[in-house]
């Protein structure tokens, strides 16, 4: 196979040449469109044929049990379970031809939440670190990366300092107890009090990382005390008409959570929902489990839509869904869908990005793009550009870039 990167932009050149692209507004460092992103991560691989990339005319073996239903867009199809977002479709950016080549979880997720390819020599950090990085405290007691409930390991600060971490939930939001670990003052004592003992036992000079580490400590117990930031996760508070829209389950809430935390102003927020692996009974998954998957996107994916349009979010913010890669459109023996890198659906919507669009297109069978294929790292850049993170090199401790 070719690989596609060969002939696609540099992640700076594809930045600066938003302006050209008719499926996304003009985007300048002066001008910055969206002040946050909530970035749902559908961690596992979701089928792009079962979603956002809807082949009804093709053969049994690749249609599989899962009707598709006609969006709002001249030639757009969705898995059945979408039927909300079927009618939202004038509102977004359907990317139908990211592809690359990494068919593993973890490189596949490496390459999206980065924006380059796995590397021994250096870990780069992800999106939601750089923006940490580039805004430390632009928004108040807000963490500027958060994680609902945590991040992949790819999506960390890599050579970035640790204070540049998402600040993890670590909780169902669904749930009646739900709590946020590191506010919980007892959990806090319990890890200074252990931060402590190893300390103790260490009579040496202190190291670079260990007094990063104090301080990113020290920061986050005081933040712990902030009222405005235990306000922001107080999900309960919600009046129930909203939590409903979002669908009472562990990705609807989730979203719900992170719609507030960017009110609050939190400038990333990732969404990881896990659970989409589906090498196996695939259709039973998506659209039989309790909650259907499709059925729990849909919830928030259209709740989320509709705040973007005319509600809380309405200013500002960008929503991305995606995933480390998609999945074979052909059904194995199994039931289930294969890892498949070359060919996945990305959707994008909010401030700065063009409605009703339509970015490529893949074959009949949904297992090679035809038209304009794009790489992760376009994605990455084009997400960057959104946010308006200054495009200037990063360094590591040691003076790298």
């Amino acid at each position: 196979m070719t690989q596609p990167d060969r002939h696609l932009l540099t992640r700076r050149d594809f930045a600066a040449g938003l302006a050209m692209l008719p499926w996304l507004a003009r985007v300048t460092p002066q001008r910055r469109d969206a002040r946050a992103l909530i970035f749902v991560w559908l961690d596992g691989g979701l089928s792009h044929v079962d979603s956002f990339d809807g082949k009804p005319g093709s053969s049994p073996d690749v249609r599989g049990e899962l009707r598709s239903i006609r969006g709002n867009v001249d030639g757009t199809f969705v898995g059945e379970g979408l039927a909300k977002s079927a009618q939202r479709l004038d509102r977004v950016a359907l990317i139908r031809s990211i592809t690359h080549g990494e068919g593993n979880h973890d490189r596949g997720s490496h390459y999206f939440l980065t924006g380059s390819r796995p590397s021994p020599v250096l870990v780069p950090p992800s999106l939601g670190s750089i923006a940490a990085f580039r805004d430390a405290r632009a928004s108040g007691a807000m963490p500027a990366y958060v994680a609902v409930p945590d991040a992949p390991l790819e999506g960390g600060p890599g050579f970035l300092p640790a204070e540049c971490a998402p600040f993890t939930v670590g909780g169902d939001p669904s749930r009646p107890d739900f709590a946020v670990r590191d506010l919980e003052p007892r959990a806090r004592e319990a890890t200074a009090g252990f931060l402590e003992v190893i300390d103790g036992g260490d009579a040496g000079p202190r190291s670079a990382s260990e007094t990063a580490r104090d301080r990113f400590v020290r920061d986050a117990r005081a933040l712990a005390n902030e009222p405005a930031l235990r306000d922001a996760f107080a999900i309960a508070r919600e009046p129930q008409a909203r939590r409903e829209r979002f669908g009472r389950h562990r990705l609807g809430q989730s979203c719900l959570l992170a719609a507030r935390l960017v009110q609050h102003g939190a400038r990333v927020v990732l969404v990881r929902d896990t659970g989409w692996d589906h090498h196996r009974g695939i259709a039973r998954e998506l659209g039989f489990a309790y909650p259907p998957k499709l059925t729990a996107l849909d919830d928030a994916l259209s709740a989320l839509l509709d705040e973007l349009r005319d509600g809380p979010l309405a200013r500002g913010t960008v929503v991305c869904v995606a995933s480390e890669f998609g999945r074979t459109p052909r059904l194995n023996p199994a039931g289930g869908r294969d890892h498949w890198p070359r060919a996945q659906s990305v959707l994008l919507a909010g401030a700065g990005v063009q409605r009703g669009v339509v970015v490529g297109a893949t074959d009949e069978r949904g297992e090679e793009p035809v038209e304009r294929p794009l790489s992760p790292a376009d994605l990455f850049a084009t997400l960057v550009a959104l946010l308006g993170v200054p495009d200037e090199p990063l360094r590591t401790g040691d003076g790298r870039c």
